[in-house]
């Protein structure tokens, strides 16, 4: 029986996470950016960070059910013998990640990821986020946040993503010259030992029982720059990234943009 497709699925793969941080910046852009927008912008990130996670989760769910209904093997594998979870933590990501890679190799094994396509992606990833956040009101009320976050991210190349297998690439494989800036983490260090984290205290609000303030120790250390909420949308933005366009690329490979015209 031929699958019969719905574009709901597809569209939302393919709308950039972009689209969810202008909702809630145009919303506080929308005041008269007075000193009451200041407790009001602090909520807002926490909420928009989790609405991004939550998001990117389900789209990374909706990418493996639209790779399962064209590829049974797939979705015996994937649904049955070794099942994701919530598509929260990297392993998931990095699961996902190369099951779209291996579904694009199924139909064009000389694929491979160039220079020329993460140099794309990294592009658009760094345009974007200073476009939406450089003249924001979130910009104004965090200015040293946000300038910190800019200095974090200087040194992010073509080297820290999509090395092969690896979504975002190990520490041990980019010089420490670049990781200096991220105190010698990379992307995945970041992911794991940050992000993640701040996601399951958002999910779960662990704050509400848990007061687990950082000690004047950690709020003296260079590396509390890391808590940076700016970096972490950013980085959540860039995986965004990296998903559409292999999930594009594998649409292409299948045809379906050719076969189309609601895209």
């Amino acid at each position: 029986m031929q699958y019969v497709q719905s574009n709901n699925h597809i569209l939302f793969i393919l709308k950039p996470a972009t689209e969810i941080v202008k909702e809630a910046i145009w919303s506080l852009n929308a005041t008269n950016n007075g000193i009451e927008t200041y407790p009001i912008s602090s909520y807002l990130l926490h909420s928009l960070f989790l609405k991004l996670t939550g998001a990117q989760e389900q789209k990374l769910k909706c990418i493996c059910w639209e790779l399962a209904c064209r590829d049974y093997e797939y979705r015996f594998e994937r649904f049955e013998r070794n099942r994701y979870s919530e598509c929260s933590d990297y392993g998931d990501k990095n699961m996902v990640y190369k099951d779209i890679l291996n579904a694009i190799k199924k139909h064009d094994d000389s694929f491979l990821i160039t220079d020329d396509i993460k140099d794309n992606i990294l592009n658009v990833w760094k345009d974007s986020t200073r476009q939406l956040f450089e003249h924001s009101v979130l910009c104004h009320n965090f200015k040293r946040k946000y300038d910190e976050y800019k200095e974090l991210i200087i040194d992010v190349d073509k080297e820290w993503i999509m090395n092969n297998n690896q979504l975002f690439t190990k520490e041990d494989n980019i010089s420490r010259a670049a990781r200096i800036k991220t105190f010698n983490l990379g992307l995945q260090g970041l992911f794991k030992k940050y992000i993640y984290v701040e996601r399951n205290r958002c999910a779960h609000n662990t704050r509400s029982y848990q007061h687990n303030l950082p000690s004047i120790k950690e709020l003296v250390s260079p590396e509390h720059k890391l808590q940076n909420y700016f970096l972490f949308m950013s980085i959540i933005i860039l995986l965004d990234e990296i998903y559409k366009k292999l999930f594009e690329t594998y649409l292409e490979k299948q045809g379906y943009f050719s076969h189309t015209h609601d895209y």
